[in-house]
């Protein structure tokens, strides 16, 4: 084999180890530093009850609520105008890197996943929601009504909180069943 023919076969072999895609990881969107694409994801969907996930790739708790949300949650509630947004978080020493592999815990088709490199939600969200502890682990919950008009995303409808007891924070502790109950209290069709 020519040195030409070699070179070439690596420079395949790095082109393909660097497209997204599953493979070794799942598929997930790196965030700007405006939030985007997810605000416009966020703001498109307005209209439909939309789940957002606020997890870290690197802890325990946040991995766990993430299976829990895929099996009772998900995977019970099967309404297809659900919207999902997972998003990884540099929190309890989160990487770029550590998100590839965390995406296969979340498989739901409706699922899109992002990765907060720039901390823009992961510091509006610890802002807004006065987070205490070194990792995120929220689960919250939009109403058809909300939209992300400014820098920072909007407040949730309702959340459940991973850490709530670990942390002392003011939230109700994360229960998949419990959650699975207000998204189908939710997605119940209004009233006219």
């Amino acid at each position: 084999m020519t040195i030409v023919t070699k070179l070439g076969l690596i420079s395949l072999a790095l082109l393909s180890a660097l497209k997204p895609g599953p493979g070794a990881g799942g598929t997930f969107i790196a965030l700007d530093g405006a939030a985007q694409p997810l605000k416009d994801a966020f703001n498109a969907d307005a209209g439909h009850v939309r789940l957002l996930m606020y997890v870290s790739p690197t802890c325990g708790e946040c991995l766990l609520g993430a299976r829990q949300l895929q099996h009772h949650v998900l995977a019970a509630v099967g309404d297809s105008s659900l919207r999902v947004y997972v998003v990884w978080a540099p929190k309890n020493g989160g990487r770029q890197q550590d998100v590839g592999g965390v995406t296969q815990i979340v498989t739901d088709a409706r699922a899109a996943q992002y990765w907060d490199g720039h901390r823009v939600l992961t510091d509006a969200y610890d802002r807004m929601l006065a987070l205490s502890g070194p990792c995120a682990g929220i689960f919250m919950l939009y109403g058809r009504q909300a939209r992300w008009e400014g820098a920072a995303p909007p407040s949730p409808d309702y959340l459940e909180d991973a850490h709530a007891r670990e942390f002392n924070r003011p939230y109700p502790q994360y229960d998949a069943q419990r959650f699975a109950d207000k998204v189908r209290a939710m997605l119940k069709p209004r009233s006219k």
